[in-house]
């Protein structure tokens, strides 16, 4: 199947990676070519159309728009079957890369937002009549309003920023653009301009000797706006980086040609011409020559390209562009000179009565000023251009100037107060309200979110609600340390007061608190949290080793019981280690000191007479016949010698020889185990102290000069008694005795 004869010239759109579309621009015929066969599987005849029907696609889907009725046609894609969208008269329609439709009318000066053949939002974005532009910019639509020279993005939810570039009468650039950069070319002038809608600026590159020329939509691509000059058929680039510009020569024997974007390259292409132009992202040119490829009437365009459209006097409407391999520039005929009139006066009235004043004798073209310098009401006029009480030819357009709506100012993150004087500032009003809470008393009363939006446009007087919070919310504290608890509290702006609640484990952690996380607090307010203190040491002197345990564990303290106290107070607490009164830290040994091993009376019996000598015995009774005397003190058994610090063992030894101990039968006590001449060593006997604790007293051993031994306490009627009956000659310190 032939898709062109001759020199008619195809556009061809790529729609996804199993299909084409490729219109014959001069037949008014559209086909739809699988990619793995390139047969035509599908066909849509708008013979009436020819050179003026645009294909465009996006995000899989494709429509048409047709510039001889205004309607718009879905012919691929997923959402939905193809068919006729309803819609007013469209000038012009771009696809995004979700696949959703964006359509302009003129007519109605409206914005379409359309998916599939539906129509799912509108946008009042030009006065009806004016004249505009289409495109797109970072994947959404842009709308640029040719009379006033200012480019607005827009998606769903309406107007998202604004850019005043002062270019009236340009050609916008073409949609497709990453960046968030839109061009216009204004032929006038032979000026190109540039906004950025992020940072909302607009900037002006002189395209040096170009005023005058005729030129087609500027590309947009890594940096580099690429402009179609007819009149010199040369490509100017500019670097929007540096403002250079620099041009190239395009071979186009039919000085016509077409300039568009694919696969990350810039295109130039004339269809009547074997050598193509090409940029890459750095822009550097590359020349490709397809004469061996067929004769060049029959090869298609690389991509799409929306036909240039210039705006021409009343009544507005498109001028009737082939669209070919370039875009062609209609020149409007003259016409005959129309009657004067005179420009009424309707400056202070509302827009809309003003242009109704105007008409029919004149067009109303209604530009919108705006700015902090821009006077009165939203809506209302003005000046007039030309002024009233002027002459002017009927049916000529009277350029009614207006206050337009002013820009809601950004004021999250500012002081409520601070915020509402840049609303009133604005010509807004303001009105506050206290919702949610802060983290900080710093955030106290500081914006968190406005309504409207930030950026929106209203009209004066339009009541803008700013949202901050009135408290600070309280934080979770419970389980944390106490002092870093209230750090956090003191950080937050508010007041931090400490109880404790007793003491115990785990200490000095918050145990409850006041208010509960979450509640709100004014700034300066008080958080009470409640704790469990450090355990207070008790008193334990006096009390029984078991009860001092039981105090201790009261304060969540350990015991440390140290049974070894020299005293005859038995289980009872003498002394403790640290001493009761001070704080120590839950689990803590307490060390409590008390003796609990009772001493034993020691009774001295003696020898029947005439025998003279001494026995001494721990409790027991005395050798057979031996009479009890007297109780010397109190000692221990041999057994404890390891139960009270400080004893040490007593042996006992018994005379069996005469000859060498004089009394046979005789008893002698030594702290040496050792044996004695004429005595034999019986084991241990008792145990008593080597040192001289206090409320001790000395035991004596004492010998008379017969060689028979006594034992008496020093001062003692026994040891008196002694010295005064010959003992004492050889007296010595056994040990110390209770």
């Amino acid at each position: 199947m032939n898709l062109a004869v001759g020199k008619e010239t195809l556009e061809v759109v790529q729609v996804g990676p199993d299909s084409v579309w490729v219109v014959n621009n001069d037949t008014g015929v559209a086909t739809r070519l699988p990619t793995d066969t390139l047969k035509p599987d599908r066909t849509e005849r708008h013979p009436d159309a020819k050179g003026q029907l645009d294909l465009t696609t996006g995000g899989g889907e494709t429509y048409t728009v047709d510039h001889r009725n205004g309607r718009l046609r879905k012919l691929d894609g997923k959402r939905g079957q193809p068919g006729e969208v309803t819609t007013p008269p469209v000038t012009a329609a771009v696809v995004d890369s979700k696949g959703t439709a964006w359509a302009l009318s003129v007519t109605n000066g409206e914005l379409l937002e359309i998916d599939g053949t539906t129509v799912k939002g509108r946008q009042r974005v030009t006065e009806p009549g004016e004249s505009a532009a289409l495109t797109l910019v970072s994947d959404l639509p842009v709308v640029y309003r040719q009379a006033t020279g200012q480019a607005a993005l827009h998606d769903a939810g309406g107007l998202r920023r604004q850019v005043d570039l002062g270019a009236r009468d340009g050609l916008v650039s073409q949609p497709g653009t990453a960046s968030p950069v839109v061009a216009v070319v204004v032929p006038s002038t032979g000026v190109l301009t540039t906004g950025d809608f992020n940072s909302r600026q607009a900037r002006n590159i002189r395209l040096p000797g170009r005023a005058g020329h005729t030129f087609a939509a500027p590309v947009v691509h890594h940096g580099r706006v690429y402009v179609p000059d007819f009149t010199d058929l040369q490509v100017l680039i500019a670097d929007l980086a540096t403002g250079e510009v620099r041009a190239e020569k395009v071979p186009s024997p039919s000085n016509e040609f077409q300039l568009t974007v694919r696969d990350e390259r810039v295109w130039v292409n004339d269809p009547q011409s074997t050598v193509t132009l090409t940029f890459d992202a750095s822009g550097k040119k590359t020349s490709i020559d397809t004469s061996g490829e067929g004769g060049p009437s029959d090869k298609p365009l690389p991509t799409p390209t929306p036909t240039v459209q210039q705006d021409e006097q009343p009544p507005p409407a498109r001028p009737v562009t082939p669209v070919t391999t370039a875009p062609r520039v209609s020149r409007p005929s003259a016409a005959p000179t129309p009657k004067d009139e005179v420009v009424p006066d309707v400056v202070g009235k509302p827009r809309e009565q003003a242009c109704a004043r105007l008409r029919p004798k004149f067009r109303c073209l209604a530009v919108a000023e705006s700015g902090e310098d821009a006077q009165g009401d939203t809506g209302v006029v003005l000046a007039t251009d030309p002024p009233a009480g002027t002459r002017a030819a009927r049916g000529s357009a009277v350029t009614v100037r207006y206050r337009g709506p002013v820009t809601v100012p950004a004021v999250v993150g500012v002081p409520a107060a601070q915020a509402c004087e840049a609303v009133l500032k604005a010509r807004l009003k303001c009105a506050q309200s206290a919702e949610g809470l802060a983290k900080a008393a710093t955030q106290v009363g500081v914006v968190t979110k406005q309504d409207p939006k930030p950026d929106t446009p209203a009209a004066t007087g339009t009541t803008v609600t700013v949202v901050s919070p009135a408290q600070v919310e309280v934080g979770s504290l419970q389980g944390r340390p106490v002092a870093e608890a209230c750090a956090a509290v003191q950080q937050a702006g508010l007041a931090c007061a400490q109880q404790e609640a007793g003491r115990g484990a785990p200490t000095g952690v918050v145990q409850t608190q006041t208010p509960a996380a979450g509640a709100g607090l004014a700034p300066g307010g008080t958080v009470t949290v409640t704790y469990l203190g450090e355990p207070l040491v008790p008193n334990l002197v006096g009390q029984a080793p078991d009860a001092a345990c039981a105090l201790l564990r009261q304060e969540a303290l350990e015991c440390a019981p140290n049974d070894n106290e020299i005293t005859l107070d038995l289980n009872k607490v003498i002394k403790q280690d640290p001493p009761p009164g001070g704080r120590l830290a839950a689990g803590t040994k307490v060390t409590y000191t008390y003796e609990s091993t009772a001493p034993t009376d020691l009774l001295r019996y003696k020898a029947p007479a005439p025998g003279r000598a001494n026995f001494i015995s721990p409790g027991g009774a005395g050798p057979a016949g031996w009479s009890s005397q007297s109780t010397l003190g109190k000692v221990y058994q041999p057994d404890q010698v390891n139960s009270v610090p400080g004893l040490v063992p007593i042996y006992r030894f018994s005379c069996q020889k005469a000859a060498q101990c004089h009394e046979p039968g005789s008893y002698y006590f030594s702290p040496g185990a050792g044996e004695h001449a004429g005595f034999v060593a019986e084991g241990p006997a008792f145990a008593c102290f080597s040192d001289k604790p206090a409320g001790t007293k000395e035991l004596f051993a004492l010998m008379n000069g017969e060689g028979t031994w006594v034992w008496a306490v020093p001062g003692s009627f026994e040891y008196n008694h002694f010295k005064s009956t010959g003992f004492g000659g050889r007296e010595f310190r056994i040990c110390n005795i209770w």
